[in-house]
């Protein structure tokens, strides 16, 4: 058995409270298998990965909420219509080509 960080079930009740999620996942056809499946890799990944003597905080879940909203929305077939920004709270917002340009010229810079 698995000791999860944060269990599946959880993740996903958690991306359920970041606003514009829910939405998404009604109003977009995603499934709840994509949910579902994609919520066990994502929770069991950070289980793995996780050193058990590194602690795991509010940050570190948000973080995981994150992830597993990216990939959800990614395997629910809408990346290229939706994105999560966090700024400061995670949002399921619209996708932006500029947005998502100016991002990783932040990231590449080191800003």
């Amino acid at each position: 058995m698995t000791n999860y960080l944060i269990t599946p079930e959880d993740l996903v009740g958690r991306a359920m409270s970041v606003k514009g999620f829910r939405d998404v996942y009604l109003n977009e056809g995603i499934g709840p298998d994509v949910l579902r499946t994609t919520a066990n890799v994502i929770a069991a990944e950070w289980a793995n990965d996780w050193s058990e003597d590194e602690g795991f905080g509010s940050s570190d879940a948000t973080y995981m909420v994150k992830e597993y909203i990216q990939d959800v929305l990614i395997y629910g077939g809408v990346s290229h219509k939706f994105q999560v920004d966090f700024t400061p709270y995670l949002e399921v917002v619209e996708y932006s080509e500029a947005a998502h340009h100016a991002a990783v010229e932040r990231m590449e810079s080191g800003i």
